[in-house]
């Protein structure tokens, strides 16, 4: 091509950088939305009772957001305890059922899964820690054929870990 001129390339129009800010913007604006929306309300924080209303029963309870749990979970040691005093259930019988409510407490106390856990995995979690010692009590009881455990002791120790925790 000795005798062709060379020929500048022809520019991109002018609004063509306009178009590609405005992609990103809606890109931006939607992962802004998206995650927006996903997340949970803020909460404000919880108003602090003075010294004097800690004392009373009822505060607790109104500030516990574990309440209910902490209810169901007494209620079904009650109807444990009234099972072995009516000859329903047998030592054994006590401590798998206790073991059972103890589990469904720290699970929804937690969050973490209790139902297969042993003393030893409670134990290494520092979430589960204060369940891992009423595990551990009550596996030969649970387990074992006889036992002289004394039922009334052991579901205080279970009622006092759940009004506690």
């Amino acid at each position: 091509m000795p005798g062709a001129e060379l020929i500048d390339p022809i520019p991109y129009a002018g609004w063509w950088p306009w178009v590609a800010l405005g992609i990103v913007l809606v890109v931006v604006a939607w992962y802004v939305w998206v995650v927006r929306s996903t997340r949970a309300p803020a909460q404000a924080p919880p108003a602090t009772l003075p010294a004097t209303q800690t004392n009373r029963p009822y505060a607790r309870a109104q500030s516990d957001p574990y309440a209910a749990l902490r209810g169901t979970t007494l209620a079904r040691l009650d109807e444990v305890e009234r099972r072995y005093r009516a000859q329903e259930i047998d030592v054994r019988g006590v401590n798998l059922e206790m073991r059972w409510a103890l589990r469904e407490f720290a699970t929804g106390r937690t969050g973490v899964d209790t139902t297969a856990m042993t003393a030893e995995t409670a134990r290494l979690d520092r979430r589960t820690r204060p369940l891992a010692s009423l595990l551990e009590n009550s596996s030969l009881p649970a387990f074992a054929s006889t036992s002289r455990t004394r039922v009334g002791r052991t579901l205080d120790q279970a009622r006092k870990l759940v009004r506690a925790w």
